[in-house]
C-alpha cells in the first residue's frame, strides 16, 4: 500500500541553529545572553525556504508546494515546500513542526524513490546549512553572500563569504 508518511530521518534544525549560535556566543557574554531569548524558529522557516528556492535553481531539480503519493492523491497536509525531480516526481516534502525541526515527507513506496529521496534530503542538509550559517552571520552583521555551483560529478558545493559592517 501507498501512503505519504513522514519519513524517519529529521533535521534538527533548532539544535543545528543553537550549535552555530553557542559558538559565536562563547566568544561575547552580552551576546550569548541575547541568543538565549531568540526565537530561532522564525529563522529556521526562512532558511527553509532560501534552501528550497536555491535548489529549485539547480539544473533537474523543481521547487514546487505540494507532493504526491503513488496513486496521484495530493498530501493534505501543510508544508512549507517540496522538491521534485524526473526520478521522483511525487516530491519529497518539507514541514517545520512548532518546535522548528524539520521533517521530511513523501511516498518513498518504490525502491528507486527511495535513492532519490536520501540525494534530495542530503542536497537540502547541506543548502540548510549554507542557509542557517548565512542568518546568523546577516544577524551578527556581516554582510553576506552565499552562492552554489554544480561541479562535473553532480556534486552540490556552496561557497557563503561573509564581511563585517
Amino acid at each position: 500500500m501507498s501512503k505519504i508518511v513522514i519519513l524517519s530521518a529529521q533535521l534538527g534544525a533548532p539544535q543545528v541553529m543553537n550549535d552555530l549560535l553557542q559558538r559565536i556566543g562563547c566568544k561575547d557574554p552580552g551576546l550569548a545572553e541575547w541568543i538565549k531569548q531568540l526565537d530561532t524558529v522564525p529563522i529556521i522557516k526562512e532558511c527553509v525556504d532560501n534552501a528550497l528556492t536555491r535548489l529549485g535553481q539547480v539544473n533537474g531539480i523543481r521547487k514546487d508546494l505540494n507532493i504526491t503519493d503513488y496513486y496521484g492523491k495530493t498530501f493534505g497536509g501543510q508544508l512549507a515546500g517540496s522538491l521534485k525531480t524526473d526520478k521522483f516526481p511525487n516530491g519529497l516534502g518539507f514541514k517545520v513542526n512548532s518546535q522548528g525541526v524539520v521533517e521530511f515527507v513523501a511516498d518513498d513506496y518504490k525502491s528507486e524513490w527511495r535513492e532519490e529521496v536520501e540525494r534530495l534530503r542530503g542536497l537540502f542538509t547541506d543548502a540548510f546549512m549554507a542557509e542557517a550559517t548565512s542568518s546568523i552571520l546577516t544577524i551578527l552583521g556581516y554582510d553576506v553572500s552565499v552562492s552554489s555551483k554544480v561541479t562535473g560529478n553532480g556534486e552540490l558545493l556552496f561557497n557563503l563569504e561573509g564581511v563585517k559592517q
